[in-house]
């Protein structure tokens, strides 16, 4: 690696903290400009090797992931993730192999209990790790590239029925858990996005709004006239000053957090007695029913937010009533 590259890191690391991921960017550039014109040597080899710990090229892989703008929530896991494997491995990441993180897999597996699904989850994250590794040129081989993916039953994920949304709303015992179940379901916000929005973010002429998704990209949200009245009728009960979209329901009033919203839901559920209720089941529903009312992928796509249409094939649940209905119409 070279020892500019190095430089670059340790400055991004130690700033990482002050900065969001555009002035990260920013800075990044402006060091390789700078550091373009000089040929640059280590004072000690002794320098060198502190640098290469596992715990510092950890530090450097999650500074390269923030000035990415991959999400907070995303690089917290994949850095808890390596760190337990690094320390349970105890060896210089160059020194690890295949057959290490095999083994790791299957005494985590057998010690937590986990399903396949998340066992793939956590290989997943090892693969980013270690690739990023290996580009670096910080490891000559990628363990993970022998390291074959863990297959797991694909359970359907189902979105709520009319019934079920209709019981829900019924079980609303405040008016902005009904606000924010409407919203919820006529935006097809992630949680994330809505926790960040504000009072002033929504146009109630437009019915629209904008919100900062995954990867620090903005789009359009639209909104139905019903989800408005009910959120319009919210904010007129709210008497604090904060600026937050939605928030706690006693004093301080303060945002409410993605976890405030998943217990709320819960509450909601268990009272509606409603099984699975939880925000991203929203964004499923809305998903799956503008594609059984004729919109096409493409649009929902856009809605959602999704920059790849299979992701937006996963989120839809297909009815067999509706595979039924196409039989019957295109196979005679």
């Amino acid at each position: 690696m070279d020892i500019r590259d190095t430089i670059i890191n340790n400055v991004l690391q130690a700033v990482q903290p002050l900065l969001d991921s555009q002035q990260l960017q920013a800075v990044q550039d402006a060091l390789c400009i700078q550091l373009n014109d000089y040929e640059i040597q280590e004072r000690s080899t002794e320098v060198a090797v502190a640098d290469n710990t596992p715990d510092a090229m950890l530090a450097r892989y999650v500074a390269t992931k923030r000035i990415e703008g991959k999400a907070e929530s995303t690089i917290k896991r994949y850095r808890d993730i390596c760190y337990m494997m690094i320390h349970a491995i105890c060896k210089p990441l160059h020194e690890i192999t295949t057959y290490d993180l095999r083994y790791y897999l299957a005494v985590y597996k057998e010690h937590r209990k986990v399903s396949n699904r998340t066992l793939d989850g956590i290989r997943r994250c090892f693969s980013s790790f270690f690739s990023w590794l290996s580009v670096e040129g910080l490891i000559v081989r990628n363990p993970c590239a022998a390291l074959s993916q863990i297959k797991f039953a694909k359970v359907v994920k189902k979105p709520y029925t009319a019934t079920e949304m209709e019981r829900l709303k019924q079980a609303c015992t405040s008016i902005r858990d009904l606000a924010l179940i409407d919203f919820l379901y006529a935006s097809g916000c992630r949680v994330s996005e809505v926790v960040r929005l504000n009072r002033t973010d929504i146009n109630f002429q437009t019915q629209d709004a904008v919100v900062l998704g995954k990867g620090n990209k903005e789009r359009k949200i639209y909104l139905t006239p019903v989800a408005l009245m009910h959120l319009q009728d919210y904010l007129n009960t709210r008497t604090d000053t904060d600026p937050c979209l939605f928030a706690s329901l006693r004093a301080p009033y303060k945002r409410l957090s993605k976890a405030g919203i998943e217990r709320a839901l819960k509450q909601l559920g268990e009272r509606a007695r409603v099984t699975n209720v939880h925000p991203h089941r929203y964004r499923r529903t809305l998903a799956t029913n503008l594609l059984d009312r004729g919109a096409n992928i493409q649009d929902v796509a856009a809605v959602l937010g999704h920059a790849d249409l299979k992701t937006t094939q996963v989120y839809c649940y297909i009815s067999q009533s509706n595979v039924r209905a196409s039989y019957n119409k295109y196979a005679a």
